[in-house]
């Protein structure tokens, strides 16, 4: 079936309205092509028949959800915000705290890439590490938790610092499959971003994080969203003194309209990060 651009719009607006994300020209092409397919699956006859099981379908929901969701990344990627967090954070952590866990939360962790490089930099530096992954997509968090990734994975520019250590989990066949230990640095956890300051999202936030990681999400976000994200990671999931980093390509869009009081936006060289205030005594 042909879905037109006013029935792709009604679908558009209900992945907005429950996920806050707002897709781009190209990503709109693919939503069309998952619709049109997607009816002819089931039957239907057009797409407002489609829209109203999706209001009583919570897994017919989640697969349009998983659908419309961009889950492009690799290890290391934007590898100098983690050679900033290896001989910055990591390092003074272990100087100051020894064995204690520092808490990290990968948020839009996507297939895992970017949680599975912490760990892999936090057992380097001999710190355990506790990792809390989540993304909205139900499909990728299972990718997550399992632990074992493609070649594809992996590139041989940016994020090639860091690919020695992947190798002591290469197989035979060009994946990368991580052990016991390094997946029982992470836990998975589905969170609606767009849904953070909802009072029935409390309990599922982590809290007081000592690094937080929300990259290449902002950008399908309206401004209205992004500020209030923010302010609910600033004022309920951030420790004293703790570091958020978003991409290199997103800090620009992050200024005093959106963030918080209780954030301030630092640089290290061409490293940008925002770290939250101490509290005045």
């Amino acid at each position: 079936m042909i879905v037109s651009d006013e029935n792709l719009g009604l679908v558009i607006d209900l992945i907005t309205m429950t996920t806050g994300i707002i897709p781009r020209s190209s990503h709109r092409e693919g939503i069309r092509s998952y619709l049109s397919s997607k009816l002819d699956e089931l039957g239907l006859l057009s797409v407002q028949e489609y829209s109203e099981r999706l209001k009583k379908d919570k897994t017919l929901l989640m697969d349009l959800i998983n659908e419309s969701t961009v889950n492009e990344t690799y290890f290391f990627r934007e590898e100098k915000q983690f050679s900033f967090v290896r001989s910055k954070i990591l390092s003074t952590w272990a100087a100051r705290h020894g064995s204690q866990p520092i808490k990290i939360w990968s948020a839009a962790c996507s297939y895992g890439e970017e949680a599975y490089s912490l760990a892999l930099l936090a057992k380097d530096c001999g710190i355990k590490a506790h990792i809390t992954a989540s993304d909205i997509n139900t499909a990728v968090l299972s990718h997550c938790a399992a632990g074992v990734f493609n070649a594809s994975s992996m590139r041989g520019g940016d994020g090639v610092t860091f690919q020695n250590l992947l190798l002591p989990y290469r197989t035979a066949n060009a994946k990368i499959a991580f052990s016991d230990e390094i997946r029982s640095f992470i836990t998975t956890r589905q969170i609606n971003l767009a849904e953070m300051d909802n009072p029935m999202s409390e309990g599922i936030l982590p809290k007081m994080q000592d690094i937080v990681f929300i990259r290449n999400v902002f950008i399908y976000f309206s401004q209205e969203l992004r500020t209030r994200i923010l302010k609910v990671i600033a004022d309920k999931c951030m420790a004293e003194g703790s570091f958020l980093f978003v991409s290199m390509s997103e800090i620009a869009q992050i200024d005093r309209s959106v963030m918080p009081g209780s954030l301030e936006k630092v640089s290290d060289g061409n490293v940008f990060y925002f770290q939250k205030k101490k509290a005045e005594v």
